[in-house]
């Protein structure tokens, strides 16, 4: 009986089993026909940390990362029904990067956080491309960029930047670019002022600007204006008895000076202090101080210049000129007096500068005798000559000049006919007077 028992048990469980299932399924078949199990894909947003690459220094300049991703899912239709976007967290973590030789980054699945029965299946896209580049820093010298014209003569010297130096940051393509950076002075605003503010300027190799928030600064220029102008000097005091200055030179003809423009703009010249030559018979150099009006400074150069003074003795020459170059004058205006030169040929000595005398044209040399004093007879009188500058006579130089008196003759006066003119009485010819 008890065996009997048993297996009508064993039967009866074998058969609840069975009832079970198949309950199952027909829920299960009753489920899918109701609220199905279905997939359906989700548009949700993607965020990043792209902003950690900074701190290795490193930039993303291109990139195919999208605003927003797909997420495909599975689940029942009631419940997908209510899933929205914001039941997703999508994060592309750029942290793993160490430098810019990664081309691409996995979008890992998003984390549903819904509370809905779902299953994250896929994500599109999977992969996003890249490009990095590094962020460099360095150091560039600024300079300034002329334009316009100063004044002829007029220049800026002691030039300097404020700052002289600036630290740029950037893409290392961009600062591989940059081949210098500067401000742009026009000259002509330097006479306005000492210094001048002007916004910096970064060049690439072609001198284009290249545009650069950090470098977005004002540079102060100051500097100083110089001009130059001639230096001159003078010669005081005569040197020893028959020698002269022939020349001198100074060591530079020009010198640069600096001021205020107000005040250097009236200078055309500085001069040294004199050059004594007194009582002195040979060739000498000196050092000669720069005399400067007061708020002047040189530029570049010391208060002294040199002068190198070239002293020689006269030459001396003896000259011959015909008696035709001399002029006499003063004499008697009547008419009753006549004067010759005896001599033929007036000698003399001359004294100059040698080659004064080398290129002496003899020709060009005349005297001039005064006879106003003279009576009749013979007499020795000073001759003046004219001589070219810088040449002088040795000694005076005298002629004898003769004078007499000038004999009339009158020819007998003719039997005048009626109508006939009146006849004048003619003198005899005055002798030439040389």
């Amino acid at each position: 009986m008890n065996k009997r028992f048993s297996q009508f048990f064993e039967k009866d469980l074998v058969l609840k089993i069975v009832s079970v299932l198949i309950g199952i399924m027909l829920w299960f078949i009753v489920l899918d026909q109701q609220n199905p199990l279905i997939e359906r894909t989700v548009s949700i947003p993607l965020r990043s940390n792209r902003e950690v690459l900074e701190t290795s220094n490193i930039s993303l300049v291109s990139s195919s990362v999208p605003n927003t991703i797909d997420v495909v899912i599975r689940g029942r239709k009631q419940r997908l029904d209510k899933i929205s976007s914001n039941d997703f967290q999508a994060f592309l973590d750029f942290s793993p990067i160490e430098n810019t030789e990664t081309t691409e980054v996995s979008i890992p699945l998003p984390e549903y956080i819904g509370d809905q029965d779902v299953i994250v299946l896929d994500v599109y896209p999977k992969v996003v491309k890249i490009k990095l580049e590094n962020i460099i820093r360095k150091e560039f010298p600024v300079s300034v960029k002329w334009s316009g014209e100063l004044p002829e003569g007029y220049d800026a010297v002691n030039v300097k930047t404020n700052p002289n130096t600036i630290i740029l940051e950037d893409l290392e393509s961009v600062m591989n670019s940059i081949n210098s950076v500067a401000v742009t002075v026009d000259r002509q605003h330097l006479l306005e002022d000492n210094s001048i503010n002007r916004r910096l300027e970064v060049y690439n190799e072609n001198g284009k600007t290249i545009s650069m928030p950090g470098a977005n600064v004002q540079v102060n220029v100051a500097y100083a204006l110089s001009k130059t102008v001639k230096v001159a000097t003078s010669v005081t005091g005569k040197p020893r008895e028959d020698h002269y200055v022939k020349d001198f030179t100074l060591s530079q003809d020009s010198v640069r000076i600096t001021g205020d423009y107000d005040i250097i703009k009236d200078i055309s010249e500085v001069r040294t202090e004199q050059l004594d030559v007194s009582n002195l018979n040979a060739s000498f150099q000196k050092e000669l101080q720069v005399q400067l009006p007061e708020a002047v400074q040189l530029y570049k150069t010391g208060n002294v210049i040199t002068a190198q003074v070239n002293i020689q003795q006269y030459s001396h020459q003896m000259i011959s000129i015909p008696k035709s170059s001399v002029t006499i004058f003063g004499g008697d205006v009547t008419g009753k007096m006549q004067y010759r030169i005896l001599e033929d040929d007036i000698a003399f000595s001359v004294k100059g500068p040698g080659e004064i005398l080398d290129t002496l044209d003899k020709k060009a040399i005349r005297g001039f005798v005064d006879v106003s004093e003279l009576d009749q007879g013979t007499r020795s009188v000073d001759i003046e000559i004219s001589l070219p500058s810088g040449v002088s006579l040795d000694d005076s130089v005298s002629v004898t000049v003769e004078a007499e008196n000038v004999v009339l003759s009158i020819s007998p006066t003719p039997t005048l006919e009626p109508g006939d003119p009146t006849p004048t009485p003619t003198m005899a010819p005055e002798e030439e007077n040389n």
